[in-house]
């Protein structure tokens, strides 16, 4: 059976929640990498710039990375809309096989519900050890 996992990030505390979305079950996992303000950063490679969307109903996006000459790839490759810099995609690449990837979707000014950041009462007694999706 695979799992499917919640996780609440809290960057200022430097610990993640994984949380099980069937038993509830909890994991409280050190962070060890700094937040990422989902932002272009200054030293930033221009890709291009494209429409997402269909005829009639499309956005234009550009294309970042932190790709430089002398590198064969790149490790981050964002997309973000030309029109107020909102975050379309984010791809994070470690190694050859380890690949993050954030698409954002139904973004909101602001937090409507902050509670949205409190672990559950289950995560009060987690282990430190992330649980893998058996997948």
């Amino acid at each position: 059976m695979a799992g499917f996992f919640e996780y609440i990030f809290l960057y200022q505390d430097a610990v993640m929640f994984q949380i099980e979305q069937v038993t509830k079950l909890c994991s409280k996992i050190a962070l060890t990498e700094p937040w990422d303000p989902y932002d272009i950063p200054d030293n930033s490679t221009y890709e291009d710039q494209y429409y997402i969307g269909g005829p009639g109903d499309e956005i234009m996006v550009q294309e970042w990375s932190d790709r430089k000459p002398a590198r064969k790839f790149e490790s981050w490759v964002g997309v973000y809309t030309v029109k107020d810099c909102y975050p379309v995609q984010e791809t994070y690449t470690k190694n050859y096989s380890v690949t993050t990837s954030t698409r954002f979707f139904d973004l909101k000014l602001g937090i409507t519900d902050p509670s949205v950041f409190i672990p559950p009462s289950t995560c009060q007694e987690a282990q430190p050890v992330k649980m893998k999706d058996e997948c």
